[in-house]
């Protein structure tokens, strides 16, 4: 049985609080998902701290983004500018965005904490007029930790599923389809992106490593489209 949380919860998460500082490696992966975009506004969906926003925005394109609570929707229109960010997104519901109402619709590590991932999806492709990009962690072993509070076994950091290659193709939504599905971030890659230092060919260079690698990566890449358009 799939379990929304109440507003309570997403209030007491507070603001963020990363583990780790934005890095080489969290630039690879929103250069990439960047690339992956076509034309128009982007909607950000789960903001975060807006790094993926202030990329957009070198393109002098139409922003907007989404956060889960007050704390963290003004964190981050503080950094971004106001009325960028709004409370929206909360147990995947997209309540204040239109249908087609944005053409390009991103969510990174956001989908695998939401119970009904499926519905989820389906309100992102709904807001879309043209694409969804979105990444998630790619095989992960979700493990269960017995809750201090609640005396239930609940999932590590909040993830809830495990996606794998064709994940994606059952959970689209009717009328979309999978463009591009791929994993990324490899073991060897991720090792090199300790040490290389940051220049204009360093996200080049960690994407050659990463083709050339059979192994699976850290991340799954999926590019959703309307059926009938190819991009």
């Amino acid at each position: 049985m799939l379990t929304e949380q109440s507003d309570e919860f997403f209030e007491a998460l507070g603001e963020p609080k990363p583990e780790n500082p934005f890095d080489l490696l969290d630039a690879y992966r929103f250069r990439l998902c960047y690339q992956q975009l076509g034309p128009g506004s982007v909607l950000d969906v789960g903001t975060y701290l807006g790094d993926f926003l202030k990329l957009a925005r070198e393109d002098g394109r139409e922003l907007f983004g989404t956060e889960i609570n007050m704390a963290r929707v003004n964190l981050v229109n503080s950094i971004m500018g106001p009325d960028i960010v709004r409370l929206d997104f909360r147990n995947g519901h997209l309540k204040l965005f239109a249908t087609d109402s944005v053409d390009n619709v991103v969510c990174m590590e956001t989908l695998e904490h939401v119970a009904d991932d499926r519905n989820a999806i389906s309100e992102l492709c709904r807001v879309a007029r043209n694409m969804v990009v979105i990444t998630v962690p790619y095989r992960e072993t979700v493990p269960q930790v017995l809750c201090t509070h609640c005396g239930q076994f609940t999932p590590h950091y909040g993830h809830q599923h495990s996606y794998d290659q064709g994940s994606f193709t059952d959970l689209a939504p009717q009328g979309w389809q999978v463009a591009k599905e791929y994993s990324f971030a490899k073991k060897n890659t991720r090792m090199i992106s300790r040490v290389l230092p940051e220049s204009r060919t360093t996200i080049p260079v960690l994407k050659l490593i990463d083709s050339m690698l059979p192994t699976p990566g850290r991340w799954l890449l999926v590019k959703l489209i309307p059926e009938k358009r190819g991009y």
